[in-house]
């Protein structure tokens, strides 16, 4: 078949720390582009942060961000489909965090917003170029509009709190997902990578069966299991390698 859509996820799929973004992808993105397929990315970076790459790759077809909540135009920043949270999702997602005693993050725009600054959450800013603003207890401040919130902790802390987080919240409440390791993210049950993908093939005329999604990560699951073909990169998690039609070398 001939595929109309690619996504590629960015971190762990088509770069890590420790590999660059390769000569190999960008030969295999610019064939596939001039096959006539669409390029895009589906990424639980930022916005801004994932124009780095998509520069890199020459990607003009709108890109999906904060794990497919926000689709916006690489070329001109046009938001074109967005699904923040309701405050009164983020209101119930706090309350529910509140006991755990972690650290939340909630995202608006190119801003984070945290209890207070630390060496970490200023590191964090540094590293993804986004601004961090401290506003005191988190769940006291204004949280309408956030498109996410992020919990840090160690890893089985995180993957404790995933857990018990999904048995309280039924999926049409809010979409809960692993990034990272150390990352627990809650966006609107409509946030996810495949419903970006869905929105973007609607606007496009293609169909679900025309799309190939590429993936490493428990954020990456969905839009596999949606994908008309699906791989996933060597050194997968688990869940990612259940569920692609096929893996490929890292």
């Amino acid at each position: 078949m001939s595929y109309k859509l690619i996504a590629l996820d960015i971190d762990g799929t088509i770069r890590s720390d420790e590999y660059p973004l390769s000569h190999r992808t960008r030969q295999a993105v610019s064939r596939a582009r001039e096959a006539g397929a669409l390029i895009t990315l589906a990424t639980g970076r930022t916005f801004k942060s994932a124009l780095r790459q998509s520069a890199d790759l020459d990607i003009t077809t709108p890109i999906a961000s904060f794990q497919g909540a926000h689709v916006a135009d690489p070329l001109t920043g046009e938001v074109l489909w967005h699904m923040p949270l309701t405050q009164e999702m983020t209101r119930a997602a706090m309350d529910a965090l509140r006991p755990y005693g972690m650290d939340v993050m909630g995202y608006r725009d190119n801003a984070v917003f945290v209890s207070d600054i630390t060496e970490w959450s200023e590191g964090y800013g540094k590293r993804n170029d986004v601004e961090i603003k401290a506003v005191g207890d988190l769940g006291d401040y204004s949280l309408d509009s956030m498109t996410r919130l992020v919990v840090r902790g160690d890893d089985d802390a995180i993957e404790r709190l995933e857990a018990e987080l999904k048995e309280r919240f039924a999926s049409t409440d809010l979409y809960i997902t692993r990034s990272l390791s150390y990352f627990c993210e809650i966006l609107h049950p409509d946030g996810g990578k495949d419903k970006a993908l869905t929105w973007l093939c609607e606007s496009n005329g293609i169909q679900r069966e025309e799309t190939i999604a590429f993936g490493n990560g428990y954020n990456d699951v969905q839009m596999l299991e949606w994908a008309g073909y699906s791989v996933a990169i060597g050194g997968a998690v688990p869940q990612v390698l259940e569920v692609a039609d096929t893996v490929a070398p890292p």
